[in-house]
C-alpha cells in the first residue's frame, strides 16, 4: 500500500511516496477546494518538478517550492493515494497587487488578455479562484470568461501572470462562439477584481485585493500599423525623451520588449516607460542624443488589446483582403534628433 508524506531530498523540499514498485508514476497537484482529485492520471494537472528514485521510495520535487498552508493531492499511476497539508506560516502579509493591465478606460469586445503584477514572486495555482471578471453593476462572474487552463501563464520571476480571456469565444465561426457567443458586452461595464485570498511564494495571503473598472467598446479588429504613430522626436545633444503615441491602446506586456531604438544597425541604450492607457511610449536615452539618422524599430509580434498585430487580425474575415496575413517584418520608423 503507497502511502506519501512531507520529506526532504537532500537539500529540498520533497513529497515522498512509500511502498512502490519500480516504474510507478507519481504525481502531485494542488488541491482545489471543493473539487475532488481526478480518478485518472488523465485528468490531472500536475505539478512541475521531478521524480528521484530512493530504494523503494519515489521523492517528488517541485520545480517551484510546496506553498504554507495549501493543500496537494498525491497520485500513482493515476489513482489518488493522499492530500497532503503544508503548515501554515505565522508572518504577516506583505505581497501587494501592483497594477492590473490594462489600464486604459474602455476594453474591445474582444479582449483576448489581461496581466495582474504583484510586489513579490507569487505561489502557483490560485489564479482560477482569485481572479474573477464581473458585471459592473454588481453580481457574480461572468461565467465562461476566462480560458480554462491547468498551466498559469508567469512571468520567469511568477510576478507577473497573464490571464487569457477564451479566444474560441471571441473567434467567430467557433463553436463556441456559436454557441455562448462574446463573454463582454458592448455598452456596458466590467470590474476585474484579484481577491486577497491568493498566497505568494511563502504561502503568505496578499495584504489586500484589487479591482479595476472598464467600459467595454466595439471589435477591434485591424493591424497594429507603425505608420500612424505620431513620433517625437527629441532635442539632440540632451536625455530628452523620445515619444511615441498610438491610436488605440497596446499591448502592455509586448510593449516592454518590442519597440526598440537603432542607429547605424547598432542598438542604443536607454529606458522605456508605458504611459497610462498603453497608448503612449517613451524611451529616455543612457547618453546624449547625437545628430545621427536613427530608427524606431517594431518587432511584429507586437499586439493590441485584441490580439490583432502587425502581421495578423486575430480574428480575421477570410473574405476581406485587409485582414490578409502580412509579411513578418519589423515595422521601422526613422527620425533624427531635432
Amino acid at each position: 500500500m503507497a502511502h506519501a508524506s512531507w520529506s526532504r531530498c537532500g537539500d529540498e523540499d520533497c513529497v515522498r511516496v512509500g511502498g512502490l514498485a519500480p516504474g510507478v508514476a507519481v504525481a502531485v497537484r494542488p488541491s482545489p477546494p471543493g473539487r475532488p482529485a481526478p480518478a485518472r492520471a488523465g485528468g490531472w494537472p500536475s505539478m512541475a518538478g521531478r521524480v528521484v528514485r530512493q530504494g523503494d521510495d519515489v521523492c517528488f520535487v517541485p520545480r517551484f517550492a510546496f506553498v504554507a498552508g495549501t493543500a496537494y493531492d498525491v497520485a500513482v499511476d493515476g489513482e489518488p493515494v493522499a492530500t497532503l497539508v503544508r503548515p501554515a506560516l505565522p508572518h504577516a502579509a506583505s505581497t501587494v497587487v501592483l497594477a492590473v493591465h490594462p489600464t486604459a478606460a474602455e476594453v474591445p469586445r474582444n479582449l483576448l488578455r489581461l496581466y495582474v503584477e504583484f510586489s513579490g514572486p507569487m505561489a502557483e495555482g490560485g489564479i482560477a479562484r482569485h481572479v474573477h471578471v464581473r458585471p459592473g453593476h454588481g453580481g457574480g462572474d461572468l461565467e465562461g470568461a476566462f480560458l480554462p487552463t491547468d498551466t498559469e501563464l508567469w512571468d520567469p520571476e511568477r510576478r507577473r501572470v497573464t490571464v487569457m480571456f477564451d479566444p474560441a469565444r471571441i473567434k467567430r465561426g467557433l463553436l463556441p462562439h456559436r454557441e455562448v457567443g462574446y463573454a463582454l458586452t458592448p455598452g456596458a461595464s466590467i470590474e476585474v477584481v484579484v481577491d486577497a485570498g491568493l498566497r505568494d511564494a511563502a504561502g503568505r495571503a496578499l495584504t489586500g485585493g484589487r479591482t479595476r473598472r472598464y467600459r467595454v467598446g466595439p471589435d477591434v479588429r485591424e493591424h497594429v500599423d507603425p505608420g500612424a504613430w505620431e513620433v517625437v522626436t527629441p532635442t539632440r545633444a540632451t536625455v530628452d525623451a523620445l515619444l511615441l503615441r498610438f491610436p488605440r491602446p497596446l499591448d502592455h506586456a509586448l510593449l516592454r520588449h518590442s519597440i526598440g531604438v537603432a542607429a547605424g544597425g547598432a542598438p542604443v541604450a536607454g529606458t522605456v516607460a508605458i504611459g497610462e492607457g498603453e497608448q503612449q511610449w517613451s524611451f529616455t536615452p543612457a547618453s546624449a542624443w547625437n545628430d545621427r539618422d536613427h530608427e524606431i524599430v517594431v518587432d511584429p509580434v507586437l499586439e493590441d488589446l485584441a490580439g490583432n498585430s502587425l502581421t495578423r487580425v486575430f480574428d480575421r474575415d477570410l473574405d476581406d483582403p485587409a485582414h490578409s496575413p502580412r509579411p513578418a517584418r519589423p515595422g521601422v520608423l526613422p527620425f533624427r534628433p531635432s
